[in-house]
């Protein structure tokens, strides 16, 4: 072997190995994730913040990893599967009608051609600032926009007063800062 490839070797594995210490000193913790979809258009399958990730099905899902201690420019990576169109496939047709809860092979031929609409999103986000977490809430506005929210206070101070009813998204969307209707 000539020097010149045993040295590309030994730099490509001490940069390796240097990535991975600095992996192995990041101390993280586990905790819930949830999805709160304030966009009624679509559904939301599943989102991640950096590959750890729950299903868009509502309530809190265990475990994601996040670091322990939220740093001054820290950024993840928000990635979410939607479904854009929930009740039309591509080609026009509605989902046909289920009974007794039985899968049809109709319904399956619908939902083969449905999972075309899927769109997956992916971002680069700043981290948002945590001290006390209570996990990660994923928040999704209309026109593809998503927050993270990972500090305790902070989700009880946009939460906590929320009205009921049909006003309840609209004033969600209005607290984060979201639009209502896409441009």
């Amino acid at each position: 072997m000539s020097r010149n490839k045993l040295l590309a070797i030994i730099i490509s594995t001490l940069a390796l190995l240097s990535g991975c210490q600095s992996m192995a000193d990041e101390a993280t913790i586990g905790i819930a994730g949830r999805v709160v979809n304030a966009d009624r258009s679509i559904i939301i399958l599943n989102a991640s913040l950096n590959g750890s990730g729950v299903s868009g099905s509502g309530g809190d899902e265990c475990c994601m990893s996040i670091p322990a201690k939220w740093k001054p420019g820290m950024t993840a990576t928000l990635s979410w599967t939607k479904d854009p169109s929930p009740d039309i496939n591509p080609d026009g047709k509605s989902a046909p009608v289920i009974k007794n809860g039985i899968s049809t092979p109709e319904w399956k031929a619908w939902m083969a051609n449905h999972r075309k609409n899927y769109r997956t999103i992916e971002k680069t986000i700043p981290l948002p600032k945590y001290g006390e977490t209570c996990g990660v809430t994923f928040v999704f506005l209309p026109c593809d926009d998503a927050r993270v929210i990972l500090d305790c206070d902070e989700r009880y101070r946009l939460f906590r007063t929320l009205p009921g009813g049909k006003d309840h998204y609209p004033e969600l969307i209005r607290r984060m800062g979201g639009r209502a209707v896409c441009q």
